[in-house]
């Protein structure tokens, strides 16, 4: 484990802003992911039983930390019972915080008031379980989640500081180094032209007979070929490759739009190794492509139920395709969908241009 003190400030908060390395772990019953922004959020894990603890925080002096306890999920619907803040056990013992900063509702509890959070873990950080007193089986492990705030505070370079959750030092809450720099995504491309019906049938004749997939598994008559278009000159041409229950991963092609065609093949390169994984090669699962933003999207379920997985975004900068969002549920556990799922890449990206407004006049 690293420990940024030990290096010179200066140096230190000149390599925070050049590049952070995302990660996904758990610790015993705890998960913990941090992006590139060195944004972090632990959760306990599993999900299954609907009672979660979540807590986060993103790097640099103005923290944000947030943390709450949710009983239900989208997976579980809305679950009956009493409110939670008459009923957490903590160690069998009835749990009675102090919730005049929280918000709270009958099954959620959050709040993002800095004491608040700091007090509660204090009461919790040595305990093993949060229990509901109706539903035993409801139940937040508490093991692994020092040890998911320990790493959350080395990556922020927190450690032997006062603004630790751990391990805390003397060291003014101030001095921690910035979040890194945001990398920025291409430029949005004009829209480009609708393919015309001419131009549509030559590229979906071409891909589904002559285009080399010599890689697929797939009989040509099963494939599904799709095509847009990347600009005036050029499109993108999808190939379906293989196919399981509730996956379908295709190749792409850079193909120009009128005969002779010349296919160029493209690939999805990561720009950081992402965990469980191994390698910056990304394969397109479940790919669907906006012509209008000239984004791509990915999204590989780890099973039926799209608990867990890969989504990713992906802006055309001309020539490849970028990525500018990545985000990862490793944890199968019935607990959120991918609009939930932890990030491990962000930037910034181009906003469509505001509709004109109609004229009164």
């Amino acid at each position: 484990m690293h420990y940024w003190i030990k290096l010179p400030l200066a140096l230190l908060f000149f390599a925070a802003g050049l590049h952070a390395e995302p990660l996904q772990k758990t610790f015993s019953d705890w998960q913990i992911t941090c992006n590139n922004q060195n944004y972090c959020v632990a959760r306990s894990v599993p999900g299954v039983n609907g009672l979660v603890m979540t807590i986060s925080r993103h790097a640099g002096v103005n923290d944000r930390p947030f943390l709450r306890i949710d009983y239900g999920s989208r997976y579980t619907g809305k679950l009956s019972g009493a409110p939670l803040q008459d009923n957490l056990l903590l160690d069998g013992q009835r749990l009675k915080p102090d919730l005049k900063h929280w918000e709270v509702q009958p099954h959620h509890l959050s709040t993002g008031h800095a004491i608040s959070i700091n007090e509660f873990l204090s009461l919790v950080m040595d305990a093993d379980n949060l229990q509901l007193l109706y539903r035993p089986r409801a139940t937040i492990s508490l093991h692994g989640l020092k040890a998911a705030l320990l790493l959350m505070d080395d990556i922020q370079g927190r450690v032997n500081g006062m603004s630790a959750w751990i391990k805390k030092g003397e060291r003014p809450a101030m001095d921690v180094p910035p979040p890194p720099d945001f990398p920025e995504a291409p430029r949005l491309q004009p829209v480009p032209p609708a393919l015309t019906r001419e131009e549509t049938t030559g590229l979906l004749d071409y891909g589904t007979w002559r285009v080399n997939t010599d890689r697929c598994s797939l009989d040509p008559q099963r494939r599904q070929v799709s095509v847009a278009p990347l600009n005036d000159k050029k499109a993108l041409l999808l190939v379906s490759c293989e196919m399981g229950a509730y996956n379908v991963i295709d190749l792409a092609f850079e193909v120009t739009r009128s005969q002779p065609y010349m296919a160029r093949g493209l690939t999805l390169t990561l720009p950081f190794t992402p965990p469980r994984h191994g390698e910056k090669k990304l394969e397109l699962i479940n790919a669907d492509y906006d012509a209008s933003r000239g984004e791509l999207l990915t999204f590989g379920k780890g099973r039926g139920l799209g608990d867990c997985g890969t989504a990713t975004r992906w802006q055309y900068d001309g020539r490849e395709f970028v990525l500018t969002e990545y985000a990862e549920e490793g944890t199968c556990d019935a607990w959120h969908g991918s609009d939930d799922w932890p990030t491990l890449w962000t930037s910034k990206r181009d906003m469509p241009p505001a509709p004109e407004q109609a004229s009164t006049e």
